[in-house]
């Protein structure tokens, strides 16, 4: 360091002021600086030691000592400032620049004033300490501004490509700078030979970092220096104070414009890369969010669109640019609005506008809710900035709580249809049992040949046709009882339509397409017997006297849960089912006429009673299937029963009511009650009707003519308990013919009252389900607590209304209103009496 400082100190000493040894030019300033900032304090001994053998030349011992200690102390101060504000040579900022040049400012005030201060002390007269100090402070700034940045910036040179251009560079200014400052060229023109190389200094501060800039001033203060202390070269042919300040105005002139021009793009290229990567990250924001952005101008030309919106409208943002925002996006907001706009695509086929939905091509939907706002661009113009919120997912949230909401509605419509249906053939049969018994009884009463006897059968059948109805009504409310047995639907469908070809209406053509592998179902043939039947006549009477076709199809369906979860008529449970679907190409159905569809005694019919698709529901639902309806007014009606597939075979016949826990029936009419065993005996159907399919089960049986009935023997005494009191008169005099001594109450309560009154006569008892104060049910467990005595249970409903805890014994029966005499004694020999 000392011998450093000792070597540039001797060319510094060539511009010394006449007389004074201080120097225009003082380059062991910036060595002493670049060397304390880069290795620490660690090299101010070398720099105290190179100072004082400078001086001990020129000045006396104590001058010298006193000089080298303030040209170590203002390096140090410079030093300790820049350290303060944190200074960093290599970003060349304008914060490190300012903080450079008021650290050498501060550091070199202080040396001067100690070299001018000794100075005097050594002998300079007062009146040249002022020029003294101000040449000391002017050579120590510029040696600072000359040589502290190449050395504060320099690294270890490394060969590759991106250095090529720095060095060409240095080598261009090396030759400019020996042109001008060497004889090569002729006097008239060595003078503008500096031009050259500080015009290429400025271009170098333009577009090269510091490093390379001051590098270029060193190179040219040397040769400057060189050339002209040889009185060669641009400045050679002055005189010597002016040939100084020459060179001295022009390399701190250099180092200056070099610092601030090096500086300034150091801050350009910062700005540019930040801006750079702003705008990166704020694409990759704008890119990365789910909202769409746009922007456009007044006229719809698009000028902005994030990846969003090309990956929702399939183009690239090249492609969109310039393009018409109209043209992907109609109706967009020419003003500033928030509005629920669709976002369209190439759709083949009619979009669903009604909705506000525009569909994809893969069938799904996007819905888009815009904001636009106006805004003015840098460059002044005017433009709409639209954000697009996606609303996709909560429109269908929306669709999906309306359907459900619908499907609701819907089930809470048809359980309040189901308790009335069931509520009125409940009470019904209750009327039919008290006619058909006192029919029953009166033309037991009457001789052989009576002509009464004619009106009374003529009143039964009337009464079998009201419990046809009844049964329907049952059937809708899912009070129904099936026959279950392994049924082959395409052979059921053979066997019905070969009976129904010659009822439909000659222009219209049956067409069968039934799928020869079509697995096994477990139902009541009968019944879906009915069902088919109900669907083909209404199909027939849809088309009328035009020509027309029906068409049967059958197919297996395999449903996921999503298709079955809570549709009214939709399947109870996801599995595999066998699809029945029956279409024409009749008048089909209003949507006013579809709601209502299965509405009992709902009817488009002049003679019908609107029960025929009430019991296809009801039938349909009790064998756990379900049924779909597509119609168009003009475009004819398909009707899509689902079937569950059987997974076991049932060797004999079992006679079955529909499933209670099934998730799509309504609720039981009757107060809850846990479920019956399967029953083996079986209800007569319906008989045919007007405007009704012929009834698959057995005509009504003709009224019986029999004789009049001998007085029977005595067996017993028989309980009696029935709410009716026309019910409970003809289960009186029934069991009176049959020879019994009869008690009657009218309610439970009474029942086990005579019950316990009479224990020990009573043979029998026959108890109503339905009853006030204490039912049916309540009755016979008060009875069984004290007896086993047969009991007969009778209902308007069918015996699933028992709970099956109280019918596990022989001794319990059941008898399903309306009845007859022979129905009762029936069941009376079912239970062994």
């Amino acid at each position: 360091m000392a011998i450093a400082y000792y070597a540039t100190a001797r060319v510094g000493l060539l511009f010394t002021v006449l007389d004074t040894h201080v120097a225009f030019i003082w380059p062991p300033t910036g060595i002493a600086v670049a060397a304390l900032f880069r290795a620490g304090r660690k090299f101010l001994p070398g720099v105290f030691l190179g100072a004082l053998a400078c001086e001990f030349q020129v000045f006396p011992w104590w001058v010298a000592l006193g000089v080298s200690v303030g040209n170590t102390l203002g390096p140090l101060i410079a030093v300790e400032i820049l350290r303060r504000f944190r200074f960093n040579p290599m970003s060349a900022g304008r914060r490190d620049l300012y903080a450079f040049l008021f650290a050498g400012l501060v550091g070199m005030t202080a040396t001067a004033s100690n070299g001018a201060l000794w100075r005097m002390v050594g002998g300079l007269p007062p009146i040249e300490v002022v020029p003294a100090w101000l040449v000391w402070w002017l050579g120590d700034t510029a040696g600072l501004l000359i040589v502290a940045p190449p050395l504060l910036t320099a690294v270890r040179p490394r060969i590759h490509r991106g250095a090529i251009r720095p060095a060409l560079i240095l080598f261009l200014t090396t030759i400019l700078c020996a042109i001008a400052f060497t004889n090569v060229t002729s006097p008239p023109t060595r003078s503008l030979m500096v031009f050259p190389p500080f015009m290429l200094l400025i271009w170098v501060g333009m577009n090269e970092r510091l490093r390379v800039g001051s590098l270029h001033v060193l190179i040219m203060t040397a040769f400057a220096v060189a050339g002209t202390s040889e009185g060669v070269g641009a400045f050679g042919h002055l005189s010597p104070m002016t040939k100084i300040l020459f060179v001295w105005a022009l390399v701190v002139t250099a180092a200056l414009i070099t610092l601030a021009m090096t500086t300034t793009l150091a801050e350009r290229e910062r700005a540019e890369a930040a801006l750079t990567t702003a705008a990166r990250e704020y694409q990759n924001l704008v890119d990365s969010t789910p909202a769409a952005i746009v922007r456009y101008t007044p006229e719809g030309k698009l000028t902005f669109v994030n990846e969003t919106l090309c990956r929702l409208l399939g183009y690239p943002r090249e492609l969109l640019i310039g393009q018409s925002v109209m043209d992907f996006i109609p109706e967009m907001p020419r003003t500033e609005a928030v509005a629920d706009l669709p976002v369209p695509h190439q759709i083949s086929g009619p979009a669903s506008g009604a909705s506000g939905m525009i569909r994809k091509p893969d069938g799904s939907c996007l819905w888009y809710r815009w904001t636009a706002r106006h805004i003015t661009t840098g460059d002044g113009r005017s433009e709409f900035q639209a954000v697009g919120i996606d609303l996709t997912e909560r429109r269908q949230a929306e669709a999906e709580r309306t359907t459900f909401e619908r499907k609701m509605q819907d089930a809470q419509r048809l359980e309040a249809l189901g308790v009335l249906a069931g509520g009125v053939a409940h009470d019904f049969n209750n009327l039919l049992a008290g006619v058909l018994g006192h029919a029953e009884l009166a033309a037991s009463s009457l001789p052989e040949g009576h002509p009464a006897r004619e009106h009374l059968a003529t009143v039964q059948n009337g009464v079998a046709q009201a419990g046809g109805l009844t049964r329907q009504l049952l059937a809708y409310s899912g009070k129904g009882r099936f026959l279950l047995r392994t049924i082959d639907l395409n052979e059921l469908i053979g066997q019905t339509t070969d009976l129904l070809r010659v009822t439909l209406p000659k222009k219209v053509q049956l067409n069968l397409h039934l799928s020869p592998t079509l697995p096994l179902i477990t139902g009541d043939d009968g019944q879906l017997r009915q069902v088919l039947m109900n669907l083909l006549i209404n199909a027939g009477e849809a088309i009328g006297d035009r020509a027309g076709s029906v068409t049967v199809t059958t197919t297996t369906h395999d449903l996921a849960l999503e298709a079955v979860s809570g549709g009214v008529y939709s399947p109870a449970a996801p599995g595999q089912f066998i699809e029945l679907i029956v279409s024409d190409t009749g008048c089909g159905m209003d949507d006013a006429t579809k709601a209502r569809l299965f509405d009992p005694f709902f009817t488009t019919k002049f003679t019908g009673r609107g029960l025929g698709m009430s019991a296809v529901l009801g039938i349909i639902r009790g064998h756990g299937g379900g049924i779909r309806v597509d119609s168009r007014v003009g475009f004819g009606t398909r009707f899509t029963v689902l079937l569950p597939v059987t997974t076991e075979v049932l060797p004999e016949a079992v006679e079955t009511p529909a499933p209670l826990d099934s998730l799509l029936r309504t609720p039981l009419e009757s107060p809850p009650r846990q479920r019956r065993a399967r029953r083996t005996e079986t209800i007569p159907r319906p008989p045919q009707r007007s405007g009704q399919p012929p009834a698959p089960a057995p005509a009504p049986v003709p009224a019986p003519r029999p004789a009049p009935v001998a007085k029977a023997e005595k067996r017993g005494l028989a309980l009696v308990a029935d709410d009716e009191p026309i019910v409970r008169q003809v289960g009186e005099l029934m069991l009176k013919q049959m020879g019994y001594d009869v008690l009657t109450a009218s309610n439970g309560a009474e029942a086990v009252a005579l019950f316990v009154a009479h224990a020990d006569l009573v043979r029998v008892v026959l108890l109503d389900l339905m009853m006030p104060v204490m039912d049916g049910t309540e009755a016979l467990v008060a009875i069984r607590d004290r007896s086993t005595v047969p009991v007969i249970l009778c209902s308007g409903y069918t015996a699933e209304a028992v709970p099956e805890t109280l019918t596990n014994d022989s001794a319990t029966g059941f008898l399903q209103k309306p009845y007859a005499r022979g129905d009762l004694q029936a069941a009376l020999a079912t239970i062994g009496v």
